[in-house]
């Protein structure tokens, strides 16, 4: 019978090699992932506002989850610092007083990050890209962006590549508005921003741009059964020069 030894720095190398391969495996099987191609639904409704019945195309809605987590981290942490200062009093309050202080400074900064990057459920209800007759509101939960339809000089489809982003770039569609004279303005419509299909907005945008006198069924049952047949033919990629 006989029994084998092995070294402790022998094993060391093959230990971190295994503790890596998890982490790498899950990173690389994640991006696999979310570079595969998916079907994009088709989501629309009709949604009353101020102006009348709109065609609503839905955003992802603004969530307050962090927000929500660093108002908790603050609160605790400064409660932690208060207890500390408290606890302090009868022997060396300078000594709490300090930690106090110290451990107020991240607690302030998560309480002002929580508090100014929460978002109302007033606002979480209003959010997506309003179409009516008269103008296009889009809205992700930091106030409208409103332009008129009959502003909107040309409608384009483009890819962006975003700073230290790997891979393909971010496809979206641009609405421009004004003339040479005045200047150009573009409104960029990110396909990520987008709970439907992007690319049957864009033939919308392009549908009613070219059409104007079809914008009175938006805000209808017939613009939002176009919608969800696709019933945008004939339209093909607009070049925009700036």
């Amino acid at each position: 019978m006989s029994t084998m030894v092995t070294e402790p720095g022998s094993v060391g190398p093959g230990l971190f090699g295994l503790v890596l391969l998890g982490p790498l495996t899950a990173a690389f099987s994640g991006w696999g992932w979310s570079e595969m191609p998916r079907a994009a639904p088709v989501a629309a409704d009709i949604r009353a506002t101020g102006d009348g019945p709109a065609l609503v195309l839905p955003v992802p809605r603004p969530s307050s989850t962090g927000s929500v987590v660093a108002i908790a981290f603050g609160v605790a942490v400064l409660g932690a610092g208060l207890w500390q200062f408290i606890a302090s009093l009868n022997e060396d309050w300078s000594t709490g007083a300090a930690l106090f202080f110290l451990m107020s400074l991240p607690g302030s900064v998560a309480l002002l990050l929580g508090f100014g990057t929460y978002h109302p459920r007033k606002t979480l209800g209003n959010v997506g890209i309003e179409l009516t007759p008269q103008h296009i509101s889009i809205d992700y939960g930091k106030g409208p962006t409103r332009v008129a339809w009959q502003d909107v000089s040309a409608v384009g489809a483009r890819s962006r590549r975003e700073a230290f982003r790997f891979g393909s770039g971010t496809n979206l569609t641009s609405l421009v508005t004004g003339d040479s004279d005045a200047g150009y303005r573009t409104i960029d419509i990110v396909h990520t921003d987008l709970e439907t299909d992007p690319t049957r907005v864009y033939h919308l945008f392009v549908f009613y741009v070219r059409n104007p006198g079809m914008r009175a069924e938006l805000g209808t049952e017939l613009g939002l059964d176009r919608f969800r047949r696709a019933g945008y033919v004939g339209q093909h990629p607009t070049r925009i020069t700036l």
